[in-house]
């Protein structure tokens, strides 16, 4: 049976408390009056002021509260250097943005430097188990809001992506972009601190810098997070786009585990750049609201509503030259959701 989406074009309190109530009823009970609930976003990046606001966010944790006590925003912490690198400066740039402001606690899932992760297996193609920030894992139903935008690498991200790769521990971060390990370059200060947080020993200090042995390493990215001066290199090219989609849905298809979870989309502010990079131009005009319980038809009916706007051409395609579309296709191949819905127009 398709799932049913509902869209707003309205981007007022009483549109997105209406829209949350009507994706809500179609969990049936299935999220506890107690059950602790992960509301996952993206608090933004330094520069950037395109992400969700706290402001829309409001009517959507007033309706959550009156169904659930136990709710808490949260993130994890992103893979590259910048704000959002460790839990003290990610929760700084959360209240900087105003999301402190909100009353709910935030937490950032998987620690101070992305080191606490669950591994959930999985049924997919390409991993039998996946590394999930820890909070995440152990919520009992997830609400998912995104931001509707172009992306590098996907195309356009939306609730797939930020459930799969916004929901990945660090080293999940790694295994979603690349099969290479990381490296030492230019930068290395011989400190240690790499060779000190290393589990599987596998990194030597040098004459001139650490090197890390790609037979002992296990990806977990801890030394990634505990250089101080971007010595470690990340091998971001290692993977083909339409091969870190793949990955990122199986992702997505672990941090869901089975849970209930609420999927609502923002579609506007349509920038060529996702949140993780300062304010990009606009490429496309806004549209409005959706919301689902199934986050395949929740981005599917995102994608078709951008492209019915804008004369039935896939802006994100030609901004970015990568064909979103495929994130989706292999999404509803592995179970996460699927393609077909029924949209309902508040």
């Amino acid at each position: 049976m398709a799932a049913a989406v509902y869209f707003s074009e309205k981007f007022s309190e009483d549109a997105i408390g209406r829209l949350f109530e009507r994706a809500l009823a179609d969990t049936a009970g299935r999220i506890g009056k107690e059950d602790r609930v992960a509301v996952k976003l993206h608090f933004g990046e330094e520069g950037n002021s395109r992400f969700v606001s706290p402001a829309n966010l409001r009517p959507l944790l007033a309706c959550l509260a009156r169904h659930h006590a136990d709710h808490f925003l949260t993130d994890a912490n992103a893979l590259y250097r910048g704000s959002r690198h460790n839990a003290t400066d990610h929760l700084a740039l959360a209240r900087r943005h105003g999301f402190g402001a909100l009353g709910v606690p935030i937490l950032i899932a998987d620690g101070q430097r992305g080191e606490e992760e669950a591994v959930v297996p999985i049924a997919g193609r390409i991993f039998r188990s996946v590394r999930i920030a820890r909070l995440i894992a152990e919520a009992r139903a997830l609400v998912v809001v995104s931001h509707f935008k172009g992306h590098i690498l996907f195309g356009f991200g939306g609730a797939i992506k930020n459930l799969g790769m916004g929901c990945g521990s660090r080293a999940g971060k790694l295994e979603m972009h690349s099969t290479l390990k990381p490296s030492v370059g230019e930068g290395c200060t011989l400190c240690g601190r790499c060779v000190e947080v290393c589990p599987a020993d596998a990194i030597l200090l040098g004459e001139d810098r650490a090197a890390i042995d790609p037979g002992k390493c296990e990806g977990c990215a801890s030394c990634i997070a505990a250089c101080e001066f971007d010595a470690v290199e990340i091998p971001w090219m290692a993977l083909a786009s339409s091969a870190v989609m793949e990955r990122t849905a199986e992702y997505a298809l672990g941090a869901l585990d089975g849970k209930p979870c609420v999927c609502v989309t923002f579609v506007n502010n349509i920038a060529r750049d996702c949140d993780c990079m300062a304010d990009s131009e606009l490429i496309g005009h806004d549209v409005g609201i959706v919301a689902s319980v199934d986050p395949v038809a929740c981005e599917q009916a995102a994608f078709d509503l951008v492209r019915a706007r804008h004369g039935n051409v896939d802006i994100f395609k030609k901004a970015t030259r990568i064909d979103g579309t495929h994130i989706l296709a292999y999404a509803e191949a592995i179970g996460l959701g699927r393609r077909d819905y029924v949209l309902v127009r508040l």
